[in-house]
């Protein structure tokens, strides 16, 4: 009997474990993501401050739903997402090896992407070649970019904090990334660091994603339409220029 009596809990526990785990993590709607620099995305616990942030805070109010940021390292969010039915990330470069895996839900904006340093500007991917060593967002549309140019002089970064260091430290040359207004403005430690932007080298359509079998609620359906009302409105170009990052 007592063995019995055992197996009926060890059942009933077993039971109860796989409801919790069918119970959704998370109430509202969950964006992943990591600092964006210069205006564009600050994670603070549950609360994202900048551009992206204010653009889907206003699509949430819209929609009579809330939304939670959660700080993760972009290639670690990226992955999370493609397996996840319920998480989204931004702002994502949509590429032909990146299409079947998530789900393309509004095309935000496009960026240009440019080499910064701390010296003379990088304005061309040939002077680029000739760098000891180049930084990149590890898993981002960059890396990829210049593995397809032909680059092998790539360090893969998690952190933004890691990739400044590295770079006014010396251990780096440049970093390939999305190029920031003239006014942004960059610190490590409490302590400003100048940054020199070259020419830009390339354009990417960046999108809010989810994976590939991401699942619409109602608040999510809302939620997206109008966040691409909000962007086809120009509302995103309001939100830079509130930030001091518009451009002529």
């Amino acid at each position: 009997m007592p063995s019995l009596c055992l197996a009926l809990l060890g059942f009933s526990a077993s039971v109860i474990v796989s409801a919790e785990e069918k119970k959704p993590v998370d109430d509202g709607i969950t964006l992943l993501g990591e600092e964006i620099p210069g205006g564009f995305l600050k994670i603070e616990g549950i609360k994202g401050v900048g551009v992206y942030p204010d653009l889907f805070y206003e699509a949430a109010a819209a929609s009579n739903t809330e939304i939670n940021f959660r700080y993760v390292p972009w290639g670690r969010a990226f992955r999370k997402v493609e397996r996840s039915t319920n998480l989204l990330t931004f702002p994502l470069t949509r590429l032909p090896e990146r299409e079947p895996r998530y789900r393309w839900l509004v095309s935000l904006d496009r960026d240009e992407i440019v080499f910064l340093t701390t010296g003379a500007p990088i304005n061309n991917l040939d002077e680029a070649k000739r760098l000891r060593r180049i930084l990149v967002w590890e898993g981002s549309s960059m890396e990829i970019f210049l593995t397809q140019n032909g680059f092998s002089n790539l360090l893969r970064v998690a952190k933004a904090q890691s990739i400044l260091r590295m770079l006014i430290n010396g251990r780096a040359d440049a970093w390939f990334t999305v190029r920031p207004e003239e006014s942004a403005t960059f610190s490590v430690d409490g302590k400003p660091v100048e940054l020199v932007a070259g020419d830009v080298v390339n354009t990417e359509s960046v999108w809010l994603v989810g994976g590939k079998s991401f699942k619409y609620t109602e608040d999510t359906r809302r939620f997206t339409q109008n966040v691409r009302m909000l962007v086809e409105k120009g509302r995103l170009k309001e939100l830079k220029a509130k930030y001091g990052i518009s451009r002529n």
